[in-house]
């Protein structure tokens, strides 16, 4: 006789994060919008429980912001966020590509080699801007420090936040960027595969600095709703960080 196995429970929460997330990252809900608990659990046909908790995890990971009159709006990325985001990545992902030239090995190098010729023939920025985020977790990965991954996937989605900004800000620009981010992705790779781990940590600092600094111009005073741009300040800023990561 063929025991009924109880089917395993949803997590109401973890769907309604998923999809929001989504919605925030592309600009389907814009940055500032406020995302009211009532109008969430009708739009998802759920109580205002898994809503509320969807929204405290969005909080956390940086996505949303709670106001002191009670409400919750999608957050506004300014300069100060765009440039501290840069310099965490800087100083994770530098390091993870120190680590990860220690122990890097031809399948690892296939693998990359493969998501670079998926981002030469992606169709669209999203998909392109996709396979970036993927291949710098890849990379991550292989450092072989798990403590270090669960701090970079802490301001991943707001680094895909920030990253489908600057796409939207250089929308007349996007094929330029994407060769732009292309050719730091080949460089990068040249110094994995090499297994040299000074050289990886350098290189993988100068093309965060680099490709952020090549799409930010300076007649960017007043940006579309999906943040402001860092002025050259900051911008100088970020590369006396990414020399002392070097």
């Amino acid at each position: 006789m063929t025991q009924n196995l109880p089917h395993p429970r949803r997590n109401l929460a973890n769907e309604i994060v998923s999809v929001l997330r989504s919605d925030i990252i592309s600009g389907v809900i814009n940055p500032g919008e406020a995302l009211a608990e009532p109008v969430l659990a009708k739009r998802f046909g759920v109580s205002r429980a898994p809503v509320r908790e969807a929204i405290i995890e969005l909080e956390r990971a940086g996505l949303v912001q709670f106001e002191t009159t009670g409400r919750t709006r999608v957050r506004t990325l300014e300069e100060k966020d765009l440039a501290e985001i840069v310099e965490t990545r800087i100083a994770l992902e530098s390091m993870g590509a120190r680590l990860a030239a220690t122990h890097w090995t031809p399948e690892h190098t296939l693998r990359v080699q493969q998501f670079i010729a998926e981002q030469e023939a992606a169709t669209t920025d999203e998909e392109f801007s996709l396979l970036d985020i993927a291949m710098h977790e890849y990379i991550m990965k292989r450092s072989g420090n798990e403590r270090l991954v669960v701090l970079w996937q802490y301001i991943r989605w707001q680094f895909e936040m920030a990253l489908t900004y600057i796409h939207r800000l250089q929308i007349n620009t996007a094929h330029d960027l994407r060769r732009f981010t292309v050719a730091g992705h080949w460089k990068v790779l040249e110094t994995l595969a090499g297994r040299k781990p000074e050289a990886a940590a350098k290189v993988m600092s100068q093309h965060i600095i680099g490709s952020l600094e090549w799409s930010v111009t300076e007649t960017t005073e007043h940006p579309p709703a999906a943040g402001s741009a860092p002025r050259r300040g900051n911008l100088a800023k970020m590369k006396r960080a990414s020399r002392a990561s070097s």
